[in-house]
């Protein structure tokens, strides 16, 4: 079964827009799933996981080795951070070494570059979320009693976000400019006055020339493509240094080529926010190693003077339109002008400015995120509307743009076909993934095309569903790791939807069915591994235990995962042992063993007993299984009987050899030694019916006799003795005990005809000795019919089972 349904597959072309990114193009494609949280799941554990594993690649073997590892440190880590900071500490610790990892070309090198490309960028993005958070002191947990007032939560993710996309563009401001320098290109060469610039501003300078043209950026107006990408790299820094060395300041309104007063003093307020942080976001590198930037001198927070500022730049915002009804048709240097007024007055995102449309500024999928996400920062105001209650606004623009993400669906941004699988929730589509699903291809970017905008507006659930869904084993390895570092942090891995009532089951149910998914796709090649990854899900109930047993099962790897059994009756250690204690081991796998004799696999049931110290348990199973097979009728039969006769004679040749001790000092400490009497007498009744099947009647009633099993003489007490001591039989003994009278009979009766064949041929004392024998058989063969009807034999068994007797005994007349 496939994990869950998302849309999109085939690997369709991508045209690059701007620096490698998504193209974005007009148009909508069909609906795709919403995890928004269906009422499935009502409690906080999660139980019944079916997994869905995938085939992993045969070249991702290198990347899976350096994950494993960087999940070993993290296990390690995980009981020692019990408070929120020390969460996300341990969460920034782990997304630091799977970044590691990735830099290890030997491990990636073979692998889908567009796909790794995209989860490297996953993982830079939940790092910035997490040290933008960190910055600020915002939460990236909400609280676990309120279901809609998660609005610090929500944004933190957004300035992260914004922070992800202003870093990404700036290397990319960097890449280009580096490439045009070592290629000649015209408008590359040393900005002029660029001493006094940052590097930061020397770069983007240089970019605006070979994006915009030197003939816009040197003439006219120019400053203000200069300072639109500063803004695009999220650095307030840069643009004040831009606006000081090329900033032609001018109070007339009639000149748009100058830059307004209100422009230059909102920028300077905000290089005073930004202070000397990488982006006006918050500190995206240091996370928790510099004290905590209050939140109320963050752009959440952003004070009556930078309001009125914005209302101002807002204004001018308004005029440029009203004076440039087509940006397309005016100077080059006013659609930059009026994307500058935008971004800095937030009026309206510059993403869905009709007047911008045209411009081409708005080039792919990032610039698009990354304006969307801007204006929604803008619309926050926690200094003058009761703290976290006026991050509403901003909670309301992030909600709107993932439903806008998942409802253009997975085709519009892979530019594939549209997906004739349409899902209206996260139920239909779990519904349809049990069902088999339907088979899809793997996208050029592994799924990330689709999965990454939805991560940055904060649609986790939809995002990592998707993922496993459409990337094969390298999107469900990859989804994995990026859910378990979200979790690790506090992050809800839900869609963030503005619904009251809308549940967390998604979240619930997620990282368990990804984490389980991918724990079964290396059971075959590493078990070791399936069960660190089965650890992560610690915290969730009896999941763990549910899933562990699953794996003994499925594997069968019994000694890599619970050891042998040494002389002495321990066990050594293995897998498990790294992560319970002895008796949990213990404990998990008799647990075990009802699941293996529900599904038909007693042997497999009596091996965990044996490595549980369970041998009472034992006992009773192979006492169970030893008297079903005592009377075979079929092939199939013979071969059961066969295996667990020879089973039961290598345990007693390990275990109850001379000398050892350990399992008849544990059936005495559980009170059930008689479980071991009855193992010993159904071993013997197991030869007694071989001979009786290979017609060794003298051998077989020895055998019997031997047993004591049956009365002797006519003496009544020797028939009371035995009636009792049929009492205390085993049950499972006394089901099959009508076939063990039959056969003694027929034993009795074989050996009277060769006696009496005998007599022919014999002397005078032979005849006296035969005769003796002769009256002795007829004397047990009556014995053993009042015994018969002393202990209700025939109830026991077929109801004509007294017949039978009664008829092998008129033959011995």
């Amino acid at each position: 079964n496939r994990f869950m349904m998302g849309g999109g597959g085939g690997g369709g072309s991508r045209s690059g827009g701007g620096y490698g990114g998504m193209a974005l193009e007009n148009g909508v494609a069909s609906r795709v799933l919403l995890l928004e949280g269906d009422s499935g799941v009502q409690s906080s554990s999660v139980s019944n996981i079916v997994p869905s594993p995938q085939a992993m690649p045969s070249n991702i073997g290198g990347l899976v080795s350096s994950h494993l590892d960087a999940i070993g440190v993290h296990l390690k880590s995980m009981p020692s951070t019990s408070t929120a900071e020390g969460s996300v500490a341990n969460a920034m610790a782990l997304v630091t070494t799977l970044q590691e990892g990735l830099n290890d070309q030997s491990s990636i090198a073979s692998l889908s570059a567009e796909s790794m490309t995209g989860y490297s960028n996953a993982l830079a993005l939940l790092k910035s979320i997490m040290n933008v958070s960190a910055s600020l002191g915002l939460n990236l947990t909400p609280p676990s009693n309120n279901n809609i007032n998660d609005s610090e939560s929500v944004a933190a993710g957004v300035l992260g976000a914004c922070n992800f996309f202003a870093i990404q563009f700036r290397n990319h401001v960097v890449d280009v400019v580096r490439n045009a320098e070592l290629s000649g290109l015209s408008g590359a060469s040393a900005v002029q006055g660029g001493g006094s610039l940052s590097p930061v501003a020397r770069d983007v300078c240089a970019f605006a020339s070979i994006v915009a043209g030197r003939e816009v950026t040197e003439g006219r107006g120019g400053v203000w493509p200069k300072l639109f990408y500063c803004f695009r790299c999220g650095d307030s820094n840069a643009a004040s240094t831009v606006l000081k060395q090329f900033g032609n300041v001018s109070v007339s309104s009639d000149d748009m080529s100058a830059v307004d007063p209100q422009v230059v003093e909102l920028v300077s307020q905000l290089a005073q926010m930004q202070k000397d942080n990488d982006t006006i976001f918050g500190d995206s590198t240091n996370g928790n190693a510099r004290p905590v930037q209050q939140l109320q001198s963050s752009l959440l927070s952003p004070g009556n003077s930078i309001v009125q500022n914005r209302r101002a730049v807002w204004d001018l915002y308004e005029r440029t339109k009203t004076r440039n009804p087509s940006l397309s048709a005016a100077e080059p240097f006013v659609a930059y002008r009026a994307a500058c007024l935008a971004l800095l007055g937030g009026s309206e995102s510059i993403s869905e400015s009709a007047s911008l449309e045209s411009s081409g500024i708005v080039k792919t999928v990032e610039d698009y995120l990354y304006a969307s996400l801007w204006h929604a920062v803008l619309l926050a105001d926690t200094s003058s509307d009761g703290g976290i209650g006026g991050l509403k606004k901003t909670s309301e623009a992030v909600a709107r743009l993932g439903g806008l993400i998942k409802q253009w669906g997975p085709s519009y941004f892979e530019q594939d076909d549209a997906s004739d699988n349409q899902y209206s929730s996260a139920a239909s589509a779990v519904a349809m993934a049990t069902q088999g699903g339907v088979s899809k291809s793997i996208p050029r970017s592994g799924g990330w095309a689709y999965s990454l905008p939805l991560m940055a507006s904060q649609q986790y659930a939809t995002a990592m569903a998707s993922l496993a869904d459409v990337g094969g084993g390298l999107g469900l390895l990859q989804a994995t790791h990026v859910a378990v570092v979200g979790d690790a942090a506090g992050l809800p891995l839900n869609d963030f939807i503005l619904n009251e009532h809308s549940s967390s089951n998604a979240s619930q149910v997620l990282l368990p069915m990804l984490v389980c998914s991918y724990s079964a796709s290396l059971q075959g090649s590493n078990v070791a591994a399936a069960v660190k990854y089965l650890m992560l899900l610690c915290g969730k109930g009896k999941l763990v235990k549910e899933q562990i047993q699953r794996l003994l099962l499925e594997t069968r790897q019994f000694e890599a995962l619970a050891g042998t059994v040494r002389g002495d009756g321990s066990r050594s250690n293995a897998a498990l042992d790294e992560y319970f204690s002895k008796k949990e081991v213990s404990s998990l796998l008799a647990e075990t063993t009802g699941d293996a004799i529900r599904a038909g696999k007693a042997a497999d049931a009596a091996e965990l007993l044996v490595l549980a110290g369970k041998y009472d348990a034992l006992f009773s199973l192979m006492n169970r299984e030893l008297a079903s097979y005592l009377v075979v009728s079929t092939e199939e039969e013979f071969k059961k009987r066969q295996f667990w006769f020879n089973a039961a004679s290598q345990f007693h040749a390990i275990h109850l050899s001379p000398g050892k001790t350990y399992v008849q000092s544990n059936l005495d400490e559980e009170g059930k030694m008689a479980l071991g009497n009855t193992f010993q007498l159904l071993m013997n009744l197991v030869v007694f019916f071989d001979r009786c099947r290979e017609h060794q009647w003298q051998a077989a009633w020895v055998l019997m006799n031997n047993l004591e099993l049956l009365p002797k003489n006519e003496n009544g007490s020797d028939m009371t003795i035995k009636v009792e001591a049929f009492s205390a039989l085993d049950v499972c003994v006394k089901q099959v005990f009508h076939h063990v009278v039959i056969a003694s009979m027929e034993s009795l009766c074989h050996l009277y005809r060769t006696q009496r064949h005998g007599e022919s041929s014999a002397s005078v004392y032979q005849h006296n000795t035969l005769d003796q024998a002769l009256n002795e058989l007829q004397t047990r063969a009556r014995l053993l019919v009042t015994f018969s009807r002393l202990i209700n034999l025939p109830s026991s068994g077929d109801s004509d089972t007294y017949v039978k007797i009664a008829q092998l005994e008129k033959n011995m007349m």
